[in-house]
């Protein structure tokens, strides 16, 4: 929570400006005036009053003037007080000036290196002002998609076998600046957008590729542009989008580690492929924290990445736990040293900034985290839930305007189903779609808290047996 602005006691300076010392400030503008400031000059001796007539050597009992005595009247002689060597206060002014540079120097390098790697690429598409909120609700809301860009080794994606990189993790971040509030949307990145020509077909008429018929292969298939990717969110889900980010996904073991761990409570066993990690709340090291994210295979993943998406959820948690803690120019000074090259966006940052400084006056019980309903695909073409070769989840367009109207249209008001224009009729599908799972943080952070008041914690580190994010 942000504090009252610390208060200075002025009482002195304004009620006794004849006593107030010179400051550093006036004492350097004296010197450029006079070339030498009064602090520095040397104290003159006080008036002195006439010393009283001194009996005679004949007076009853008088006795003699000192020898050495000085004559009546004369001023008393004092100590000369030894002079400040005039190139001290001067050093000592340059040295003062030398440090203060240096801080501005490294003040401005600091923010430098911070926009050069949140800066987006000289070649990038900016978002078109279309899908922006609109003008009226600017301030008071502002809507930013965050993507995490999956450059794994020994993925092929693409024609020439490069792996170039897919969108495998798509959340769409509200924030409410005006009520205190930020809901997130995850949308599963296997969900359908794309008819069988493999076109993403908006409601302008304009198209986007999409090589897999999913929504995580639009921007690679776009010549590696998030901005089709927030057209497509915006025409199929009716969500204006005003910045975005991509990470990448490498970027979550330095990052990990960088903060020393992330305090994460794991709801049930994970296992797979030699990798496993235990129930609990536990400190998670860059490795583990990778293979707690990605898994989507083994006990407990039924609906492989549905419930991926639930279990980062309490990843979430725990890094907001963290940064809330830390503060914003912690935050901000950290983020060249995490990210390097991993981010870009199109925010500037003071933009960021202000996001950071939202973010940490939200309650966690303000912090809203859901996922578009889906129906899963039913065996066809001889290969379980796929298509053409390809795994799919078909959007419930019924169930997603609901949970869109309910908690993200505060500002523009309901969208109908038909309204929607996702794709939904070309795929086969089952019958029941899975839930839209609305959680707060602050929920999930009384799991952690229970976990740790019966004693189920491992703070001291939990790591996977081989260190690779297995199950992927």
């Amino acid at each position: 929570m942000s504090q009252g602005p610390r208060r200075i006691n002025t009482d002195r300076s304004l009620n006794r400006p004849t006593e107030q010392r010179p400051t550093e400030a006036s004492a350097l503008h004296q010197v450029s005036l006079s070339g030498q400031p009064d602090f520095f000059q040397e104290e003159q001796p006080a008036p002195q009053q006439p010393e009283a007539p001194r009996p005679s050597a004949g007076g009853n009992g008088g006795s003699q003037p000192p020898k050495h005595a000085a004559p009546a009247g004369a001023p008393r002689r004092r100590k000369r007080k030894k002079k400040t060597p005039m190139w001290l206060p001067m050093a000592v002014t340059l040295a003062v000036l030398a440090v203060i540079s240096g801080v501005v120097v490294y003040a401005v390098n600091m923010v430098n290196k911070v926009e050069e790697n949140l800066k987006p690429e000289d070649n990038a598409t900016s978002l078109v002002q279309e899908i922006q909120t609109l003008e009226e609700y600017k301030g008071d809301v502002v809507n930013i998609l965050v993507c995490g860009i999956d450059y794994e080794e020994g993925r092929e994606y693409s024609s020439d076998g490069t792996n170039d990189g897919m969108t495998d993790m798509i959340l769409y971040c509200q924030f409410d600046i005006k009520g205190g509030a930020l809901r997130m949307l995850q949308i599963p990145r296997n969900t359908l957008v794309a008819t069988k020509n493999r076109q993403v077909t908006l409601s302008n008429g304009k198209t986007y590729a999409a090589s897999n018929y999913q929504i995580n292969s639009v921007a690679l298939s776009n010549n590696g542009n998030i901005a089709a990717l927030a057209e497509v969110i915006y025409d199929q889900y009716k969500l204006p989008i005003d910045y975005y980010v991509t990470i990448d996904m490498q970027a979550l073991v330095e990052m990990v580690d960088n903060f020393g761990g992330i305090e994460v409570y794991i709801p049930h066993d994970m296992s797979f492929a030699g990798s496993a990690l235990k129930q609990g709340y536990r400190n998670l090291d860059g490795a583990s924290a990778e293979f707690f994210v990605r898994c989507r295979h083994g006990e407990g993943y039924a609906n492989s990445d549905i419930d991926r998406l639930n279990m980062q959820r309490y990843f979430y948690a725990g890094l907001f736990k963290r940064v809330r803690s830390m503060g914003v120019t912690d935050v901000i000074a950290q983020l060249p040293l995490i990210f390097n090259n991993y981010i870009h966006t199109d925010m500037d940052l003071t933009t960021i900034a202000k996001m950071l400084v939202s973010f940490t006056r939200i309650d966690s019980a303000n912090i809203m985290l859901a996922q578009t309903p889906v129906f899963m695909g039913v065996p066809n073409v001889g290969k379980t839930d796929s298509f053409d070769g390809y795994s799919c989840v078909v959007p419930d367009a019924g169930s997603i305007a609901e949970l869109l109207n309910t908690y993200f249209r505060n500002y523009t008001g309901p969208v109908s189903a038909d309204e929607l224009n996702l794709v939904t009729d070309d795929w086969p599908h089952g019958t029941a779609s899975t839930s839209a799972n609305v959680q707060f943080v602050g929920q999930l952070d009384k799991e952690s808290d229970d976990a740790i008041l019966s004693g189920d914690t491992d703070v001291a580190g939990a790591t996977t047996t081989d260190g690779q994010a297995a199950g992927q």
